[in-house]
């Protein structure tokens, strides 16, 4: 059975084992053991109380096997601001010419500071199309539900924006590069400690999209080909586009009230352990003796498989809504 639960320090030597591979862009994603150790501390330490700590990583472990990481940072803007693009649209009309014309703005923002903050999941190789993209993903909401007194009401999640073929982000090339003037790998990193340099250098009037050429403007909320599974597994579980993006290579936010998602319209206790026709979501357990785990019951009956029972006294709710097949 795949366990989602919190990481601890014994995981760290097997997370950096895959996370060293993550590409520029995945800023969230700890690349290297250094930081795979801090951001278990971070986790201990948030669980512990400490205000200063603001990160939890999860891991979902197979048969002693950790199979990915999925992560939370349960306030925005504690650190340092957390910047985004706000994408405007605009109208102007000539009644003496008879001309009307429509254009979009991009202009940095602090809007997601205070929320709540979905961060990246990543997966070992051997994990992909195994569902546990989606136990990484809901285990987080999950976790929110159970503990809804240490996150904001408000959550969000930034995807990752589109790249061509030879990696390359029009956006970042088109965009922001021409205000931060080194490699996207670069700023990808400073940013992931000490985002200074992004107010200093960006710019703080509207950026005008339609002098942008079309490679860049389709580029502001579009993500990226890999992320496009994981944002429709978050829109399915009840996120919604906004109009903000991010400022390195323009990928979308997606955002959710936290007592609108799947799991917190859906959640209920167990009445039996029995099968069922659906996919759930069965959890229990609080800070670091939180699990979460996939299965199958009733969640209107309060049905749920006899494997979940490994999990102690669980609570289910829904972990695929059929309106939308997510």
């Amino acid at each position: 059975m795949d366990v989602f639960r919190l990481a601890h320090p014994d995981d760290a030597a097997a997370i950096t084992e895959f996370t060293r591979a993550a590409q520029a862009g995945l800023t969230t994603v700890p690349r290297n053991r250094e930081r795979v150790d801090a951001y278990i501390e971070a986790t201990q330490r948030f669980l512990a109380g400490e205000a200063s700590a603001n990160r939890l990583l999860f891991v979902v472990e197979r048969d002693g096997v950790v199979m990915g990481i999925s992560g939370i940072i349960p306030k925005l803007g504690v650190e340092r601001p957390f910047y985004s693009f706000k994408r405007s649209r605009h109208a102007r009309h000539s009644s003496q010419l008879g001309l009307r014309t429509e254009y979009e703005t991009l202009q940095l923002t602090t809007d997601f500071d205070g929320w709540t903050e979905l961060a990246s999941i990543y997966l070992a190789p051997e994990a992909r199309g195994q569902g546990v993209a989606r136990l990484l993903s809901l285990g987080r909401l999950c976790f929110v539900e159970a503990h809804r007194a240490l996150f904001d009401d408000r959550l969000m999640a930034d995807i990752r924006g589109w790249v061509d073929e030879a990696g390359v982000s029009p956006f970042w090339e088109h965009v922001t590069s021409k205000f931060i003037n080194t490699d996207f790998e670069i700023a990808d990193r400073l940013s992931a400690n000490d985002g200074r340099f992004i107010m200093e250098l960006l710019p703080s009037l509207p950026i005008l999209m339609n002098l942008l050429p079309d490679a860049a403007r389709i580029c502001a909320g579009r993500p990226h080909e890999i992320s496009r599974g994981a944002m429709n597994l978050l829109m399915g579980a009840g996120f919604e586009e906004t109009e903000l993006c991010d400022i390195f290579d323009g990928g979308p936010a997606i955002s959710c009230r936290a007592d609108a998602t799947l799991i917190a319209r859906t959640v209920r206790g167990v009445e039996s352990y029995r099968d069922g026709p659906q996919r759930l979501m069965a959890f229990s357990g609080a800070a670091a003796d939180f699990r979460a785990t996939l299965t199958s019951g009733d969640v209107a009956q309060g049905h749920v498989s006899e494997a979940a029972q490994a999990l102690g006294d669980v609570r289910i709710a829904l972990a695929q809504d059929r309106r939308n097949g997510q």
